[in-house]
């Protein structure tokens, strides 16, 4: 539902209500970025039942955080930060759930992916588990990159690196994904019309 006027403010005029307590604000910029949030941590982490949650977190830690925000009109890039953060985070706890044998294998469950149809299915079964064996930020730079479109400089902030180091971590994540030994995936791949990625 918009917000008029509030859905006309800028993001440093929305970061700023927020810092200031307005909760209007807050709920502008949660119509407006909590798709990109949702978008990061799915990317990331897969169908997740706790991805709710995950988001919620982000957006508290905006509210609890933006009175330290110094450039409002880099809110988009603020949020995918905290949001490949959160990400990380839940990536490390995931497998010293495994590892200690307190949750399941991680494969991706059938549910999840009904709306989906079978070839779309498997490529993105296959995507997930090559993704789950890249390191966390190699991961979060594909994902901000490929899946979410964040630009190279924006993905470099969300990240709190270089924009060279992006450029390697991108680089190494396309070489682990064309060498992956998934069917379903070197096919779809190969099917791509233009450069990948």
């Amino acid at each position: 539902m918009a917000r008029f006027p509030a859905e006309k403010r800028s993001d440093a005029s929305l970061v700023a209500g927020v810092a200031a307590g307005e909760r209007e604000a807050l709920a502008v910029i949660w119509d407006r970025y909590s798709g990109l949030v949702r978008g990061v941590l799915y990317g990331a982490l897969g169908p997740d039942t706790s991805l709710e949650d995950l988001v919620q977190e982000v957006f508290l830690a905006l509210f609890q955080g933006a009175a330290r925000i110094q450039d409002g009109e880099a809110l988009r890039g603020y949020l995918a930060s905290v949001a490949a953060r959160q990400a990380a985070l839940e990536i490390r706890k995931r497998r010293i759930r495994r590892w200690v044998g307190l949750s399941p294998s991680g494969e991706l469950p059938e549910r999840a992916l009904e709306r989906v149809d079978f070839e779309h299915r498997e490529v993105l079964r296959a995507l997930h588990r090559v993704l789950g064996k890249l390191s966390a930020r190699r991961r979060m730079a594909f994902v901000l990159r490929h899946v979410q479109g964040l630009e190279m400089l924006e993905t470099a902030a969300a990240l709190g690196v270089s924009e060279s180091t992006v450029r390697r971590e991108l680089e190494s994540a396309r070489e682990f994904l064309l060498k992956a030994r998934e069917p379903a995936l070197q096919e779809f791949l190969s099917r791509r019309e233009g450069p990948w990625p």
